[in-house]
């Protein structure tokens, strides 16, 4: 539908420019949006071309020459093909003999085969050099040279004044074919990523129809007819499943199960099958010998590392799986009776991440039609996406391993119990306080039973469906009605059955209904005797919340970050990439719940929800930080908990009248679209960061291609 007049302010910047404004007022809004849209696709073109490419331009009229002397080390044999044959000696070449000043050099350092053809090589090359202010050989910097990767062969140079000598030294496995090809003061050709383009184009096109004055953020979310609403969720579904089904088959280190301690649920279904609960194979005489087998240096006296079986739980005699027994039930154990096959951990990962995408889906959804109704389009997905970027989901997707599972789907339950309590409550406002419905109650009691079963500690969760439910919960009137007991028989008794199976699984393993086997797990430490030591708690809060990030100056631009600690005592740490509210700063809107109370509370459901994420959140990470040490897969135990939070927090924020008819709401806006660059780029940059995950090891091809992509600079 054409729109002579233009009130909006989303069409500002064709009216300000008459020649534009002439131009285009025939079109209707659409047709002048997919303009726009087109237009930012040249942007990022033109962009690629003389910026990222900008080397290109200001090297285009170089005149290449090579150096009058070649020395090589005697680790470097010149063939007569003209590749050098390498062998224990000194992998050097120095250039000696400029006739002009050094600016740069093209250094093609490949292996080939005994034909001559590249085989993907990636060579480290360390330069020194020499020049008007130094005398002596300082060191430069280093290349890892991508023979895949073209733009790896082009270096920039920085001497004082003219050069007079340059070491390339390399690191080649011995008794290889490598070509050694240097020019310098080469043009640098055009090199386009076509993906990088896309980025670019991407973060513009979002920074158009998120900005305050887009038509999105005037639509309701409510106001789009069902059909067409469920189409935008399954398209939103698909479009992050595709996501992260290439980051969950990225890693081949994971494809399958490296090592007993990642084969555990597929141990315990054949154990399943045969009638028993501890894993098939025996322990080693030399383990029960032991005095205190759960000493890592004992063992490792007695044993090699493989002998006994690390992170199973060993108790009298017999090794058990101690992680939730959940995913074993449900998946593991029916895929093995059914194929005679196990079934991978990445799959079984992966599966759990869908049913997560899903419930954030549900939940949100669900959460706007019965606590915000106004709430825009544009809200609803930043507040889904937000959940999506900043719960570490592409984290555990990326290491889709036995570690990953049950904080999977434990989370995943959680999002599926709270959605199903919801659902439970009359689909009209004025009906609040009469009736339930079962079917959800039974569904969202099984979920949240099932949490525990998987991930004992976020089962506190279960407060948020209280919280859903507490009009009916604290209300004895309706209590003692016969929908009120049924109410209660349906809330508690999966409940019961579930937790009385898993308390008779943990007294038939380790004698007690309460006892996991956790502290009698085969790790570095002695978990028995670990304790409950309250000095841990304020190391864990700052590594896990405040942490500020590691900037590094080179991609991925940001490092690991390394515990460091007056602690005197053991305990169990992994490299992190940052505090939660420092990675994903749109956490910080949950504290909004806490300093901006008196006036969030008024919609009181959203604010105590809110209130109770944070507060089981704080708890889930207090006892992991005690319990269990700093590890970045714990991250995902309760950083969905502040992203719940924070986005239930800004709903409610951007429903209060005093925000909605001010300049504020578009200043909030403006803050969201920008953390959700800043959340997207980050998770592109530390996505190679290796943090348990060995995705930069095992994918080098995809760092070094990063690598070039985002150090264009080089």
């Amino acid at each position: 539908m054409k729109d002579k007049k233009r009130t909006t302010k989303e069409f500002n910047i064709w009216r300000r420019i008459p020649a534009l404004k002439r131009l285009t007022s025939g079109l209707s809004d659409w047709q002048l949006r997919i303009i726009t849209v087109v237009l930012f696709g040249i942007i990022a073109l033109l962009v690629e071309l003389f910026v990222f490419n900008y080397k290109h331009w200001t090297t285009l009229f170089y005149k290449p020459f090579s150096a009058q002397s070649i020395v090589a080390g005697d680790g470097l044999h010149l063939q007569e093909d003209g590749t050098y044959l390498t062998s224990d000696g000194e992998k050097y070449l120095f250039f000696t003999g400029f006739s002009d000043t050094v600016k740069n050099a093209y250094v093609e350092v490949t292996r080939v085969d005994e034909l001559g053809s590249d085989n993907g090589s990636r060579i480290r090359v360390d330069f020194d050099g020499s020049d008007e202010s130094h005398t002596s050989l300082y060191s430069m910097s280093q290349r890892i040279i991508s023979s895949r990767e073209k733009r790896s062969f082009y270096v920039t140079f920085h001497f004082y004044g003219k050069a007079k000598l340059i070491s390339m030294r390399m690191y080649p496995a011995n008794d290889v074919n490598v070509i050694a090809n240097v020019r310098f003061n080469v043009p640098v050709p055009l090199f386009i990523y076509f993906s990088r383009i896309v980025l670019l184009w991407a973060i513009l096109v979002f920074i158009y129809f998120f900005r305050p004055s887009s038509i999105l953020h005037r639509i309701k979310y409510l106001s789009i007819k069902p059909a067409w609403r469920i189409s935008i969720l399954v398209g939103f579904f698909v479009i992050n499943a595709l996501i992260l089904l290439w980051v969950n088959k990225l890693n081949g280190f994971y494809q399958s199960e490296n090592g007993v301690n990642t084969e555990q649920y597929q141990e315990l279904a054949e154990a399943f099958s045969a009638g028993q609960l501890s894993v098939l194979d025996e322990p080693p005489q030399a383990l029960k010998d032991l005095e205190n087998p759960y000493d890592m240096s004992a063992r490792n006296e007695v044993m090699e590392f493989g002998e006994w079986y690390f992170d199973h739980a060993y108790y009298n005699g017999k090794y058990y799986v101690y992680f939730g027994v959940v995913p074993a039930v449900i998946l593991y154990w029916p895929y093995y009776l059914l194929t005679g096959e196990h079934i991978h951990n990445h799959t079984v990962c992966y599966i759990g991440i869908l049913i997560i995408l899903a419930g954030i889906l549900l939940v949100y959804d669900e959460t706007v039609k019965r606590y915000a109704r106004n709430c825009s389009v544009a809200l609803w997905f930043l507040l889904a996406e937000f959940t999506i970027v900043g719960s570490y989901i592409v984290y555990v997707t990326k290491r889709p391993d036995l570690y990953s599972v049950p904080i999977i789907y434990a989370v995943a339950f959680s999002f599926m119990g709270v959605w199903a309590y919801m659902k439970a409550l009359p689909a009209r406002k004025k009906d609040v306080g009469t009736r339930l419905n079962k079917m959800y109650l039974v569904f969202g009691s099984v979920f949240m039973a099932m949490i525990v079963g998987c991930r004992p500690q976020i089962f506190p969760v279960v407060l948020l469906g209280v919280i859903i439910l507490r009009r009916y919960c604290f209300n004895l009137n309706y209590l003692k009605s016969r929908d009120g007991v049924l109410a209660l028989v349906s809330v508690f008794v999966p409940m019961a059955v579930i937790g009385g199976l898993l308390m008779v699984y943990n007294a038939r393993r380790f004698g007690s209904p309460f006892d996991f086997g956790a502290f009698y797990n085969l790790t570095f430490n002695d978990m028995r005797k670990r304790g409950w030591v309250w000095d841990r708690i304020p190391l864990g809060t700052v590594i896990y919340l405040f942490h500020p990030m590691n900037f590094v100056p080179e991609y991925p631009y940001f490092g690991n970050i390394y515990v460091e600690t007056r602690y005197m005592g053991a305990t169990i740490w992994e490299t992190t990439y940052g505090g939660i509210f420092m990675s994903s700063p749109f956490s910080l809107f949950a504290l909004t719940s806490l300093f901006y109370w008196k006036k969030l509370k008024k919609k009181s459901t959203i604010w105590m929800l809110s209130v109770a994420s944070i507060a089981v959140a704080l708890l889930v990470m207090v006892f992991d930080t005690v319990n269990s040490g700093i590890l970045a897969r714990y991250f995902f135990d309760f950083s969905f908990l502040w992203m719940i939070a924070a986005s239930l927090s800004a709903l409610n924020l951007m429903g209060l009248k005093e925000i909605k008819k001010s300049e504020l709401k578009n200043t909030l806006i403006w803050i969201f679209v920008a953390i959700m660059i800043f959340e997207i780029i980050y998770q592109c940059l530390v996505f190679m960061l290796d943090s348990g995950d060995y995705l930069m090891g095992n994918r080098q091809d995809l760092f070094y291609h990063l690598y070039y992509m985002f150090g264009f600079a080089m």
